[in-house]
């Protein structure tokens, strides 16, 4: 069974290892939630839209960073040796396309220097707005290791010029994960610390913030919000395979047991949207294609995120990638050509309806 040693050699394998598992197990297992909520949102179609598509604007300001799609590359992986072409083919088509980037966990390179590379190779492109990402788990006390220092959370966002610093929760993960951390008393206190000296970004890993934590996070300074919530990629499911593979069946049957834990993505972002305009707000969990961008951004988001839908392009090269998010992007613009939206503020009016599983979410949480 893995779990940290304290022995910073046998650790750094298992930190190697634990990526590279995640990475073939999105690309090659059924890890998905068994709803994509996404498909509860319809748009309503608009048969008169009097705009020309030639017209549409898909334009946003980001912290005063201009996108020019409401895009955003989100995190998948760092600190092994696929890394690094990964990262690469990302930055590059970021800046190609000029739109956002997210970073992998930037732990393994705190922990392994030798990682550096796979991060700081992002240096070489001009991103309009890259996120560096630590986990929420690795500012507090854990059983065999100290909290990282203000001096390393630095350096993620030197390493790679960062924009923002993606603070990201992933308890049900942790919980499942053989090696995973189980401590969290203290973790908004750090965010609350560390948001004096950054521009900070909280994610989930699939089971998507309430507005209640939303309201914490925004009392303690957080600038934006990455819900990440129940429709696309299970991590618990992730772990569950993971657990799988070294016969541990207990944590396998947490896995399958939490496999859909969480607020829907949908909701979520309206959760997180209740707490204020002020609060930028990134639709993800579940995104697959623009027009579910679209939905995102109808129902709060002021731009959305895709991992898992552009991780097998993004591992066959810069121009799959190119390809893959160039067809996304048409796919928003069809979008709000037929709900009438000639920019992103318009698109954020737009009316659509709520069925199914999600509806029932909403009445009961939000009314």
């Amino acid at each position: 069974m893995f779990k940290i040693t304290g022995d910073k050699v046998k650790d750094e394998e298992i930190i190697k290892k634990r990526k590279i598992d995640h990475i073939e197990i999105c690309l090659n297992e059924n890890v998905n939630s068994n709803h994509n909520y996404w498909d509860d949102i319809h748009l309503m179609h608009k048969a008169l839209p009097e705009i020309n598509k030639k017209d549409i604007s898909t334009k946003i300001d980001f912290f005063g960073k201009k996108l020019d799609y409401p895009i955003f590359i989100a995190a998948m992986s760092g600190g092994h040796s696929k890394s690094k072409i990964l990262n690469e083919n990302c930055a590059k088509v970021a800046s190609e396309l000029g739109i956002g980037f997210c970073l992998g966990s930037q732990r393994a390179m705190l922990e392994t220097p030798e990682s550096l590379e796979s991060y700081s190779v992002v240096k070489d492109y001009d991103i309009p707005f890259v996120m560096a990402d630590i986990g929420g788990t690795q500012l507090i006390q854990q059983k065999n290791r100290l909290p990282f220092k203000l001096e390393q959370i630095q350096k993620t966002m030197d390493v790679v010029n960062a924009d923002a610093l993606t603070i990201f929760l992933n308890l049900p993960q942790e919980l499942i994960q053989p090696e995973g951390d189980d401590n969290s008393a203290g973790i908004l206190e750090s965010i609350e610390k560390l948001s004096e000296n950054f521009t900070i970004n909280v994610k989930e890993c699939g089971s998507g913030i309430t507005k209640e934590v939303a309201l914490l996070l925004k009392g303690a300074g957080v600038k934006s919000i990455e819900v990440s919530g129940v429709s696309g990629t299970s991590w618990t499911a992730v772990e569950s395979y993971r657990a799988r593979k070294i016969n541990n069946v207990e944590k396998e049957n947490l896995g399958k047991i939490f496999w859909n834990w969480g607020i829907p993505s949908p909701l979520s972002v309206q959760e997180c949207r209740s707490v204020g305009r002020d609060m930028k707000i990134i639709g993800s969990g579940g995104i697959r294609n623009g027009l579910d961008v679209a939905k995102s951004i109808a129902v709060g988001a002021d731009a959305a995120s895709l991992a898992r839908t552009l991780l097998p392009y993004a591992m066959e090269s810069s121009d799959s990638l190119a390809n893959k998010i160039k067809n996304i992007t048409e796919e928003l613009k069809m979008a709000m050509l037929l709900v009438g939206a000639k920019n992103i503020e318009e698109l954020k009016k737009s009316k659509y309806v709520l069925t199914g599983k999600a509806y029932e979410w909403k009445q009961q949480r939000l009314g």
